[in-house]
Parts: structure tokens; sequence; C-alpha cells
């Protein structure tokens, strides 16, 4: 296993927590929305009320933001813990 199957699971696992994290942040902000008393997803729903378009799309650039910091850390983590990937793909060009 250690030699040949987790090795070969590492890129597949980090693609599908990069999708994971970038739903995490959007799933928070709906739950805010529906339910909760604060946060950006009541925030959102407040300013749309008010025909605020402005700082409603200010948040959705904001959750865009969050998103894109996650899978660049997920990505820097990938990186830095799959070294033989860095090798062959250098090889390759």
């Amino acid at each position: 296993f250690g030699y040949v199957k987790i090795p070969g699971a590492v890129t597949p696992f980090f693609s599908a927590l990069k999708i994971s994290a970038s739903y995490s942040i959007v799933g928070a902000v709906i739950s805010e929305w529906l339910g909760g008393f604060e946060g950006l997803g009541v925030y959102m729903t407040r300013v749309k009320k008010a025909y605020q378009y402005d700082k409603m799309f200010a948040v959705i650039i904001l959750i865009s933001i969050l998103s894109l910091i996650l899978m660049g850390i997920i990505s820097f983590a990938h990186k830095k813990l799959t070294p033989w990937e860095q090798i062959t793909k250098k090889g390759e060009d």
C-alpha cells in the first residue's frame, strides 16, 4: 500500500479537496442565508432587499477570493507533499 496505492491516490485526493474547499465556502454562506442571524449570507439578503447591489457584488467577490485562497493553500500543500510529481513534470518539459 505504501509504495503503490497511497502515492497513486494522493493526486485525486487533492483534486477532491479543492472542490470540497470551494463548496464549503459557498455552503457556509447559503446556510447563513437560510437560517442565520449574522454573516455574509444574511448581509447579502439585507443589501439585496435594500437594492444595494454594489455591496452584494462586493460580498460575492469576497466569497470568490476566499475560495481562491483556500484552493491556493491546497495547491501549495499538494506541491510540498508530493515532490515526486514535481520532478516528473519538470522532466517531461
